[in-house]
């Protein structure tokens, strides 16, 4: 065993060990992105150097071998400076997009592809499932929200953009017809107790979220019913029925209702701040004067809240949606109500608030027409599903007149909704196979993004003109997309162990190095039997197991 020192931290290794090694046993995350445990160093990112002391310049850790008293620096601003340029300039040389344009244009920033892929498969339980973690009123907002996401959408430069909100619409209404609709999991009774007035979308949505965090609710609204200003902002998009069985949805997780109960002056929310752990106004536009005399800053576009934890001047007061600016679309506010819930979460728990800053992420240039034909290579243009082919025509018509989500009982009709049931449900996965996947599939174990958002880096810095893509090889066992590969070597050095591929080589010089197999092969004969594991162990996902 060896005895060296990382940041004057003690540690023991065996003889024949590497400073990355010896650092991972620290519990030291270093950014070694070309490394293979059990193969030889690559030394192709040099993003994992480290200073020897007494020796000039920096090493790569991963292929320094220790020495008893060795000391080391890793943890150094001059040391984190020089990894964050190595990041930096793999960033320049890759060309993928971390989430698709159609989330990151969803101010709820729901996992779209996602729950097209699960529609698609016919999961509908997951789907909804995957709806609901960011949007607590999808049945709602496919009613009501002018389709932002489809604006984004790539396939509408090819034909026509995928049916994103109605698909969402088409999950929660099939949910909220079936005989158990879905409850998400609460976690242990807290024993904290959060008042909630307003219960428009923020609200329902802030309510709805907290409830899964273990914290008891109150929501208090003047009207008799809930939905604020879902109640008369849509008479003809959003069928009163619709809205009442959404808003029970949230209100079956066990929430305390007082309707018809006016908070409007500084003693009623006095008596809340007294018997709650936490108070949030999600009262919509309100008037103002009250709210200085409780103690509440306002500003022209309403109440002034902290851009961190928003809450209010008033301690254990939070507020969000339309009563702190403007906000002209439900789904914005459904997103603030989903924010206002987890900052409330963490005040209650004594946790820092969730960082708002942006997320690190790559977004590819707007393709051109070639590379968008490259993109869509295989893909049969096809025009939208018609809407009526998914049953919503008959939500125009008055479907729930009769009451919300009747079943049919009759033996006649009870067929005929099974065979309607079934070509909607066969139109729908028609419908959401359209979509182009055109998230990163393994965005959750991208070292790439990870060091990135570690080592706050300037994914533009070096960037010039920039990669644009360039296509994807696709085989029957994986898909190498080339413009998301920085070269580390691994799937060399995995294809290589192979008894039956045919091998995978850097090939060209300079800035038109790429990867790619032998001339005639294919990325299947080019990786063998170690397709799965060159897929399991690429750093950027630019390897991944076909569909």
């Amino acid at each position: 065993m060896v005895q060296l020192w990382i940041d004057n931290l003690p540690v023991e290794v065996d003889d024949d060990a590497t400073i990355l090694a010896a650092a991972r046993r620290l519990g030291i995350d270093l950014p070694a992105m070309c490394f293979l445990d059990g193969h030889p160093a690559n030394t192709s990112c040099m993003c994992c150097l480290v200073r020897i002391d007494g020796r000039q310049g920096y090493v790569p850790s991963c292929a320094t071998k220790v020495q008893a008293g060795m000391h080391v620096e890793s943890e150094t601003t001059a040391v984190h400076n020089l990894r964050r340029t190595g990041i930096e300039l793999l960033l320049a040389d890759h060309a993928g997009d971390c989430h698709a344009p159609c989330q990151n244009t969803c101010p709820a920033k729901m996992d779209i592809p996602n729950m097209l892929r699960q529609v698609t498969d016919g999961e509908y339980s997951a789907a909804l499932a995957t709806v609901k973690r960011d949007i607590a009123l999808p049945a709602i907002l496919g009613r009501v929200c002018p389709e932002v996401c489809e604006q984004a959408c790539r396939r509408g430069q090819h034909d026509s953009p995928a049916a994103i909100c109605k698909i969402k619409r088409f999950v929660a209404d099939r949910d909220l017809a079936s005989e158990t609709p879905y409850r998400p999991p609460l976690a242990p009774e807290t024993g904290k107790r959060v008042a909630v007035v307003g219960s428009g979308p923020t609200g329902l949505t802030a309510v709805y979220h907290l409830r899964q965090c273990g914290h008891r609710c109150t929501l208090i609204d003047s009207l008799n019913v809930p939905g604020g200003r879902l109640t008369h902002e849509f008479p003809d998009e959003l069928p009163p029925e619709v809205l009442a069985a959404e808003s029970n949805t949230v209100l079956s997780l066990e929430v305390d209702c007082r309707f018809a109960q006016d908070v409007s002056n500084k003693a009623a929310l006095d008596g809340l701040v007294d018997d709650y752990d936490a108070v949030l106004l999600a009262t919509g536009r309100t008037a103002i004067p009250w709210l200085n005399d409780a103690g509440i800053v306002t500003t022209k576009s309403g109440m002034r809240v902290d851009a961190d934890t928003r809450m209010t001047s008033r301690e254990g007061v939070f507020a969000a949606g339309n009563a702190v600016r403007p906000y002209k679309l439900v789904v914005q506010s459904v997103a603030e109500g989903k924010l206002a819930a987890e900052c409330i979460d963490c005040w209650l728990r004594g946790k820092r608030p969730p960082d708002r800053r942006k997320a690190y992420e790559t977004r590819l240039a707007r393709l051109t027409q070639q590379e968008l034909c490259d993109y869509c290579e295989g893909i049969v243009p096809s025009p939208r599903v018609d809407s009526r082919s998914l049953g919503f025509d008959a939500v125009e018509e008055g479907a729930y007149e009769q009451g919300a989500f009747d079943r049919p009982s009759e033996p006649v009709a009870v067929e005929q909704e099974a065979r309607d049931r079934a070509a909607r449900d066969q139109a729908a996965q028609a419908e959401a196979a359209r979509c182009l996947e055109c998230d990163c599939r393994a965005l959750a174990s991208c070292l790439l993004h990870h060091y990135a958002a570690m080592y706050d880096c300037d994914a533009h810095r070096f960037r010039g003109e920039g990669r644009r893509y360039e296509g994807q090889l696709v085989g029957e066992k994986v898909t190498l997309e080339l413009g998301k590969c920085i070269l580390c070597g691994i799937c060399v050095q995995l294809a290589d162990e192979a008894p039956d591929a045919a091998g995978i080589a850097v090939i060209h010089r300079g800035i038109d190095t790429r990867i790619g197999p032998p001339p005639g092969k294919t990325i299947d004969e080019a990786l063998g039997t170690a397709a799965a594991t060159c897929a399991e162990s690429c750093p950027t996902g630019a390897i991944i197991l076909t569909d």
